[in-house]
């Protein structure tokens, strides 16, 4: 590993560990329906985030992919009043929501700034340094499902 992509790499496995902080707290006491809703967007995230940083296109497989996960996760979030917790404030309950939601676009941000790293940096993206990243013990495993 180069050095400038080792000194990239640690930044990014610090912005990984608070992007876990934010996603734990965050949905500790949110219901499933929600964070799941929430988790769900950062597909979005990461597609826009794509297409900017790295110019990643958008093409009919992927527009439908997001089309049919968003509206997965909208059929998740119907009917869901019950779900909140009886003893919860609604300002507890509006912090965590928010920090779910920085949490997915935290994560949306981090995936293709790997990508943009590694070619700035002209390291090869194998499969085996695709796998490498996913099996990082700071990587959540509910984002394997999203992203």
């Amino acid at each position: 590993m180069k050095p400038p992509l080792f000194v990239v790499s640690a930044i990014l496995g610090i912005l990984t560990g608070l992007d876990n902080y934010l996603y734990s707290y965050g949905v500790a006491c949110l219901p499933v329906s929600t964070s799941t809703l929430i988790v769900a967007s950062q597909l979005a995230f990461t597609t826009i985030f794509g297409f900017f940083m790295v110019k990643q296109k958008f093409t009919p497989y992927s527009v439908n992919a997001i089309v049919l996960l968003t509206l997965a996760a909208g059929i998740l979030a119907l009917n869901t009043k019950g779900d909140r917790p009886a003893d919860e404030s609604s300002k507890t309950y509006m912090m965590e929501f928010a920090l779910t939601i920085i949490a997915a676009i935290l994560y949306g941000f981090i995936l293709p700034l790997v990508e943009l790293v590694y070619k700035k940096t002209k390291q090869q993206i194998t499969y085996s340094l695709v796998l490498e990243i996913q099996e990082s013990p700071f990587v959540p495993r509910h984002y394997y499902l999203v992203s």
